[in-house]
């Protein structure tokens, strides 16, 4: 009976070592907006401020100093906005001192600015269209307090609570050359932290302060409002094949993939596919395809996807070639953004 177990151990230890692993790369995507070619300069202005709010507290709003808690986040919110257009390789942009009475905190857009104030701004900046961040609006709440029973007798923290981090955003892209509205998008973001403590007041104490919370949902706000307007950097993983029986070169070229040599991998997997059995082969135009993505070259690397399923009926490779098939499209739109 120990001889079976361990016989099974050793298949299935087997079957893990033959199973894909993934690779983690980065790939620049389309923007979801597109903007036309002759916007390349933005300026970003600030028609967040409420009626109520007079002007010496804008003053010190503007120089981080105020207390005010949405007109500080709303700052950091065009941060995170300002940050990702200035990473961008499609825009330049400027960060203005400009505020405006806007609708403050209903979350209602107001009416837009006068196109008179927007040509007098791009004029003022040298650019070529103004981002206004017209709403905003900061909550934080304690919610979802519990008991973890299982605890009570023990030294460990019984109690627990949370706190939600929400801010409400509006932007608008005003292009003045065709006097028109390129982009409104109002949205919500959320982030929400836990905590434990001896007593549920304890726990409380533990949440992540208020104002840092409420700062670091409105700097990511900020950057997402970003990537809808510009191409963007995203993490993306795909699976490989490490290892097929008896086969070196597989094993070889998997192994200067995860060493990031693409030229060495490339000619191990091509004798993969060249010289293995059927299954190896598979897996070597598998592997090859994801190496030609990694390189940027599409075609090569949705050929090699359908090589991988139509030929050799590796079966990852479908889906595979699906998300190629996407990419290729994606990169048409992509160009365009760019203006290549």
């Amino acid at each position: 009976m120990k001889k079976i177990i361990l016989i099974l151990l050793a298949i299935c230890m087997l079957g893990l070592n033959n199973q894909a692993a993934e690779i983690t790369f980065s790939i620049l995507a389309p923007a979801p907006v597109n903007i036309p070619p002759y916007i390349k300069w933005l300026a970003i202005v600030d028609r967040s401020i409420p009626e109520d709010f007079n002007k010496n507290q804008l003053e010190s709003i503007l120089s981080l100093e105020g207390k005010n808690q949405d007109q500080l986040a709303s700052q950091i919110a065009i941060g995170g906005l300002f940050e990702v257009l200035r990473n961008s390789s499609r825009f330049e942009v400027i960060r203005t001192s400009e505020a405006f009475i806007g609708s403050g905190p209903e979350n209602k857009f107001p009416e837009p600015l006068d196109w008179a104030i927007i040509e007098e701004l791009c004029a003022k900046y040298k650019v070529d269209a103004i981002i206004a961040l017209e709403t905003f609006d900061s909550d934080f709440i304690i919610t979802n307090g519990r008991v973890d029973f299982s605890k009570l007798s023990e030294m460990a923290s019984p109690f627990y609570a949370q706190g939600v981090a929400t801010v409400k955003l509006g932007f608008r892209m005003y292009d003045p050359q065709e006097k028109s509205i390129i982009d409104q998008f109002h949205f919500s973001e959320s982030t929400s932290w836990e905590a434990g403590g001896a007593s549920i007041m304890n726990a409380v104490d533990q949440l992540i302060n208020k104002d840092n919370a409420i700062k670091e949902v409105s700097h990511f706000g900020g950057s997402i409002y970003g990537e809808r307007i510009t191409p963007s950097w995203y993490k993306v993983s795909r699976e490989y094949f490490r290892k097929s029986k008896k086969d070196d070169d597989l094993a070889e070229g998997a192994r200067m993939m995860e060493a990031n040599d693409w030229d060495r991998a490339l000619e191990a997997l091509l004798r993969a596919e060249k010289n293995g059995h059927k299954k190896t082969k598979g897996k070597a135009a598998h592997n090859l395809a994801v190496v030609y993505e990694i390189l940027g070259d599409l075609e090569k690397a949705n050929d090699w996807a359908a090589t991988a399923w139509g030929k050799y009926k590796n079966k990852g490779s479908k889906d595979y070639g699906y998300i190629l098939t996407r990419r290729l499209q994606q990169q048409k739109r992509l160009r365009q953004q760019l203006n290549n």
